[in-house]
């Protein structure tokens, strides 16, 4: 029986290891999985990836396009991008159906053509190709980002668009149906192993007293030995009714049932004194010797044999002369244990030479020789070694595709994004994500500082254009005019992007947007703080202001996730409003005894300011003047600093006007003539300076003063009366 349950486990465990097996083979699905977006797109120049397709797979993917063309890819914020598109035609890819072959598109209508995006300092990464792109995705960052695809702004974008992902489809039962599989085969051999071995024809029936209860003697009658063991007790109660001696050890009934010692050769064997089975009834490692091993109880038997014909013969007088060998019942009982005790040792001795081992038979009839030991061990050596097979075949998978259900790490996919935006800060002052990453505020700066030096070196404001505008490109203008004139006239201070000490960026998603950045080179004396403004999306970030950081003074923190811009009006948690700092600080360096003097801490700007307009006033006996400091508050920049307070950037122009006193005459610098036209009047002149001012305006919360951070001047135009 137990057989034929191995043989049906192993059957089983067959076929759910192999079912295991194939699910990671040949039933194994697909890796990857590629949806592609239909052929029958309307054209347009430009194509956007939407974030819901970028978070596919959270973002694990590989986009190809293809084109006849050249390929443009950009990466964005979708707002960004959005903002850029304007009112341009496009088409927008949403995302994938439910088994993943296709993706879905949108066409919106709007402009035909657009100016070549590439370039533009909304996009954090982009990539070229020609016919054929293929870009891996990775977030540069937390936020919606989007892609957007372009040829030139003239051609139509590329829509033959596919995204090919890992298949999440595994196979979860493959490894379970392995284990469960070998398992069964490993239960089948077991069974197998521990199967009764029935009794090979001719083997000797069961003796013992177990083996009486459970070994038929008679395998067609079922009849068991309790008869003999019932003989056995009466012949030892006759033997005792009798007087005669029963035996009183088990070697004693052993020795009867040989030949009487002293027989003649040829004659007949005397009967043994007694007969017993008793010793049938005991348990293997009870009986003598002669009984666990046939072949030493031969041996034994021999050779106590041989000492019993000894002992007759010289019992019977073919001994000795003197008559002493007649037998007696107490000499015949002392050879009788010797024999025994010879026999016993014999045997043992026998045993220790065979190997010293304790032979199991498979039956309890069976008696462990070292043939039968050999072939039952040649027995589970072949189903140990078959077990172990079955059990390395079923632990050990074939090599095959990983898939989601090996809990194989997936490869971190590499991205043209170089830059990573750490998390947005949940500060109440930086609600959105940063309009800028590090990545593009470097390039940002680089790009700013090599259009300036370009400028500078050629003394051509026309190549500042890309770059630079309002007071700074103001500024380089006038400076290369007078530089033209006067070759001892200072060049400006130059605008560095090699080392960048700090950043501000806005999280506002409208236009336009302003930036700060804190740099300084090498011919820098002081950190200059450049101000930069994209008026609108399709512009690029232009320097509007550089000023020195003053001397003991600290540039504030600010979130670098991004801070919120303030209205010029705005005064909510500030000691002033930025307009109304505006206004105080221009009165302040108007004149020396202003209203708002205990509003500001001590400057060194403004020391210098009055100090020059009193040497003016001084060396000008024949003239009066009047000194005005005028702010443009249509272009100020005003951003949330990390402590509630605000950082204010604007514009003054310092004027001076100057009169003549009853036609004196009057004489301005070279550098003035420059815009004079001459360097004497007898009537007058006026003077202009560019006097940018970076302030910061405390919380309201806070004991302190305005300060001014940064602030310089610089002359920009002038005129006679």
């Amino acid at each position: 029986m137990r057989s034929k349950i191995a043989i049906v486990l192993a059957i089983l465990g067959l076929l759910v290891l192999g079912s295991g097996i194939g699910q990671r083979t040949i039933w194994l699905p697909a890796a990857q999985l590629t949806a592609t977006t239909p052929a029958d797109v309307s054209a347009a120049p430009l194509t956007v990836i939407s974030p819901e397709i970028l978070k596919t797979r959270d973002g694990h993917f590989t986009l190809t396009v293809k084109s006849d063309g050249p390929i443009q890819l950009a990466v964005a914020r979708e707002r960004d991008i959005i903002g850029w598109i304007g009112d341009a035609a496009y088409t927008q890819v949403d995302g994938a159906n439910d088994d993943f072959t296709a993706l879905s598109t949108q066409s919106n209508a709007g402009a035909a053509t657009v100016p070549n995006p590439a370039g533009s300092d909304l996009w954090v990464s982009e990539e070229k190709a020609t016919g054929e792109l293929t870009y891996t995705w990775q977030a540069p960052g937390h936020g919606d980002w989007a892609l957007l695809l372009s040829s030139d702004g003239k051609a139509a974008a590329p829509t033959n668009i596919s995204m090919t992902v890992d298949n999440q489809a595994g196979t979860p039962w493959a490894v379970p149906l392995m284990i469960l599989g070998s398992a069964m085969l490993a239960a089948a051999a077991l069974l197998f192993l521990i199967a009764p071995r029935k009794p090979k024809s001719g083997e000797p029936a069961p003796v013992g007293r177990r083996a009486a209860g459970k070994a038929p003697a008679d395998p067609a009658t079922g009849a068991l030995e309790v008869d003999k063991l019932v003989a056995a007790r009466e012949a030892a109660k006759s033997a005792a009714a009798t007087g005669k001696d029963a035996p009183s050890t088990i070697a004693e009934a052993r020795n009867a049932e040989r030949p009487v010692a002293g027989a003649k050769a040829g004659g007949e064997a005397s009967a043994p004194a007694f007969v017993s089975d008793a010793t049938s009834a005991l348990p293997a490692v009870l009986q003598p010797p002669a009984a666990q091993d046939p072949e030493a109880a031969s041996a034994a038997g021999a050779k106590s044999n041989d000492k019993n014909d000894d002992d007759s013969t010289k019992g019977s007088g073919g001994g000795d002369d003197d008559g002493k060998g007649a037998s007696t019942p107490e000499n015949d009982a002392d050879v009788k244990g010797a024999d025994v005790t010879e026999a016993k040792t014999e045997a043992k001795n026998d045993a220790k030479k065979k190997g010293k081992a304790d032979f199991s038979a498979s039956s309890p009839t069976e008696v462990a020789t070292p043939r039968t030991m050999h072939k039952t061990m040649n027995h589970k050596s072949r189903w140990g070694a078959a077990l172990a097979v079955i059990l390395v075949a079923g632990s050990v998978g074939p090599a095959v595709a990983e898939d989601a259900t090996t809990g194989a790490a997936t490869p971190a996919p590499t991205s043209s994004a170089s830059s990573t935006a750490p998390a947005a800060s949940a500060d109440a002052n930086t609600p959105g994500f940063p309009s800028l990453l590090d990545s593009q505020v470097q390039r940002i700066a680089t790009a700013v500082a090599t259009v300036v030096a370009s400028g500078d070196n050629a003394k051509n404001a026309k190549e500042l254009e890309s770059r630079v505008t309002g007071m700074a490109l103001e500024v380089r203008t006038a400076n290369y005019k007078i530089r033209s004139q006067v070759a001892s006239a200072p060049a400006p201070e130059p605008v560095s992007a090699t080392q960048l000490l700090a950043k501000v960026v806005t999280t506002t998603d409208t236009w336009p947007r302003s930036a700060m950045f804190v740099t300084k080179g090498e011919n820098n004396e002081l950190p200059q703080l450049l101000t930069l403004v994209q008026q609108s999306p399709r512009e690029n970030y232009k320097l509007i202001k550089s000023t020195p950081l003053l001397p003991g003074q600290t540039f504030p923190t600010v979130d670098k996730e991004g801070t919120k811009e303030v209205a010029i009006d705005e005064s909510a948690g500030l000691k002033m409003s930025p307009k109304d700092a505006i206004a105080a600080l221009s009165d302040r360096l108007t004149k020396d005894d202003s209203k708002f003097k205990d509003s500001f801490n001590d400057s060194v700007y403004i020391t210098s300011v009055l100090d020059a307009q009193k040497k003016i006033v001084a060396d000008a006996k024949d003239a009066t003047n009047v000194f005005s400091h005028t702010a443009d508050t249509k272009s100020p920049v005003a951003m949330r600093t990390a402590d509630g307070g605000a950082m204010v950037v604007v514009g003054y122009t310092f004027g001076i006007d100057t009169t003549s006193k009853e036609d004196a005459t009057l004489t301005v610098p070279a550098d003035a003539a420059v815009f004079t036209g001459g360097t004497e009047t007898t009537k007058g002149f006026t003077l202009s300076y560019a006097e940018p001012v970076v302030m910061y305006i405390p919380a309201a919360s806070g004991d302190g003063k305005i300060t001014l951070l940064s602030a310089t001047r610089d002359l920009v135009g002038g005129q006679f009366k």
